[in-house]
């Protein structure tokens, strides 16, 4: 009796265990009449890829989700599920999920600073047999595979999208004191001059020229001071070039001085004011000024200033797009990074007035159509010749940081650039040598 009770508990357990197996479809699991369900067809077979990316609910809506949705409806085999932090915590949470054994299957970087961290730790996986295999055609991202994507001759990632830096000017301050507006061909020298003369030309609280004031935004021009330069093996000497003229910029009085603005709190919504007439920073905040309904003035951008006896170029970032190296589906991981950071993402990327990290005509056709802007402003952001940090190496980020708050000090009158000099490259050293 106990064994045929036995036999039919076993067989009851099995006939619940297929039912429940059954309910997602794939093979002709029921609906309940008898018909095949289309709601669960073919699921067995759908891909679930985790995506890992920081603030989704602030920037999803614009930026993320249109591309996420036209990429599932392009593969309805592959599902995006998006795993999303905080801004301010995303990095230490991503170290930790991937560390930890999280499938996650692709990351953003949180910059190309940030890259060469969670490169050498092993992280990232080598897309370069993928790339080689598909014929994949990078010339599209211009210079920042090389300058930021590539280590050891292999890429890494892709960049989803790029911000050049800028030089952005107000047009009714320019056409009040009657002076040409800056062009696409100007080094820092020049826009000095120019400044210092716009802020004799126009009312206290007016300024010449600007940066948001923080190290993060200053920090970019002290490294074009040098073609070439690497903030691993540079004589950093030359960047006192570039603090000598803030300076110079402060005490003239044609830029506020760094220390009152952050106190302040000011940033780029100064430039919105009027208070600015130029102002230096990346091409993201086209998308702000083209949000605005209604400025008060009528804005431009020229081409990033370039310093005296170097290459006309411009300080570029970028947003690294990577498939994580533990990815359980590559071939189907492969296919989103090249839709969400290629040619299809990028025209919808480029509607938001953000620039993608792809560039062809069509993409350009598309990020160009939604700006109300002049001919010398589009071509100010396209067809740059850029520059970076120099070469990535696992305390990339470290090294730009202890950089960063020498200046600052400079910046403020508690040190002077021959001492940022001296004690950069005391913790530069250090912190390579700790390093090996």
């Amino acid at each position: 009796m106990k064994k045929k009770l036995l036999c039919l508990f076993m067989a009851a357990a099995l006939a619940l265990g297929l039912t429940a197996c059954g309910g997602n479809g794939g093979n002709g699991g029921s609906d309940g009449d008898g018909g095949s369900s289309d709601a669960n067809a073919g699921k067995d077979d759908q891909v679930t890829l985790r995506l890992a990316l920081w603030d989704y609910e602030v920037d999803g809506p614009t930026t993320y989700e249109p591309i996420i949705k036209a990429f599932e409806d392009a593969n309805p085999d592959i599902k995006i599920e998006v795993v999303s932090s905080p801004n301010a915590d995303y990095e230490t949470k991503l170290t930790t999920m991937l560390s930890g054994g999280d499938e996650v299957d692709l990351f953003f970087a949180k910059s190309n600073t940030a890259l060469p961290g969670v490169q050498s730790k092993g992280f990232c996986m080598d897309l370069t047999p993928l790339f080689e295999e598909n014929k994949y055609d990078l010339t599209p991202y211009g210079t920042v595979i090389e300058q930021q994507m590539t280590y050891d001759g292999d890429v890494y990632a892709l960049p989803f999208r790029t911000n050049d830096w800028i030089l952005f000017y107000n047009k009714k301050i320019f056409d009040d004191v009657k002076m040409e507006y800056p062009s696409n061909d100007m080094t820092w020298e020049q826009v000095g001059e120019l400044a210092k003369e716009i802020t004799a030309k126009t009312d206290d609280g007016i300024y010449g020229y600007s940066f948001s004031p923080k190290m993060g935004f200053i920090f970019p021009a002290l490294a074009g001071t040098e073609d070439g330069f690497d903030i691993t093996t540079s004589d950093l000497s030359c960047m006192t070039k570039a603090l000598d003229w803030i300076l110079d910029m402060q005490e003239s009085g044609a830029m506020e001085e760094y220390a009152e603005s952050v106190s302040m709190s000011k940033d780029q919504m100064y430039f919105m004011k009027g208070e600015w007439a130029m102002m230096w920073n990346g091409s993201w905040f086209v998308q702000n000024l083209n949000n605005q309904e209604d400025l008060g003035f009528e804005w431009g951008v020229a081409k990033s200033p370039y310093w005296e006896g170097t290459e006309k170029n411009g300080f570029v970032t970028s947003t690294p797009l990577c498939i994580s190296a533990s990815t359980k589906h590559p071939d189907e991981a492969y296919k989103f990074l090249t839709f969400m950071c290629g040619e299809e993402g990028a025209e919808i990327l480029a509607t938001t007035n953000l620039v993608p990290g792809y560039m062809n005509d069509e993409v350009l056709a598309s990020y160009t159509s939604n700006l109300n802007l002049d001919e010398s402003s589009i071509e100010a952001l396209t067809n740059n010749v850029t520059y970076s940090f120099g070469e990535p190496n696992p305390v990339f980020s470290q090294i730009i940081s202890a950089g960063q708050k020498e200046a600052e000090l400079v910046l403020t009158g508690n040190e002077t650039p021959e001492e940022f000099v001296k004690n950069f490259e005391a913790q530069r050293a250090e912190l390579i040598e700790n390093a090996e």
